[in-house]
């Protein structure tokens, strides 16, 4: 007598509202790393590996930004203009990078960094369902492919 196998599935992931919320230590590593980055920034002392990991943070936050709002979060205008002014800062920053060898932002670039970083502080603090690792797994990709179009 045969028997049928039985074909289990394997899930494909915690279902949305099982996922675990970022613990309270992790959002304070960070903001205070996002900080460290933007003062780094601020005080010239910002190497390459600084500034990708800065343009590493900001797209993960702008996609928390966009994960948030499809979660049904809603969020204002000025902080969507104050994430999307970081991310137009991105290209005129590596151009320079490119041009001078040298990690340099302008004072408006330095404003729009500081405003952004706080608007980045509250996403983190609205993070639920797993939205965070989410876009963080994202904005990796996004930079692997960015560095590996640059190499």
């Amino acid at each position: 007598m045969k028997t049928a196998r039985k074909h289990r599935r394997v899930p494909v992931g915690l279902p949305k509202f099982w996922r675990p919320k970022l613990a309270e230590g992790v959002k304070l590593d960070a903001k205070l790393i996002h900080h460290d980055l933007v003062h780094r920034l601020e005080t010239g002392a910002a190497t390459v590996a600084d500034l990708w990991d800065w343009m590493e943070t900001g797209y993960t936050y702008s996609q928390m930004f966009r994960l948030l709002q499809e979660d049904g979060v809603e969020l204002t205008q000025e902080a969507e203009a104050a994430v999307a002014a970081q991310l137009n800062t991105y290209e005129p920053v590596c151009k320079r990078l490119r041009e001078w060898r040298k990690v340099q932002l302008t004072k408006p670039e330095l404003e729009i960094a500081r405003l952004a970083t706080q608007v980045f502080d509250g996403l983190l603090d609205l993070d639920r369902n797993g939205i965070a690792q989410a876009a963080a797994e994202w904005s990796m990709r996004q930079m692997a492919q960015i560095r590996g179009a640059l190499a």
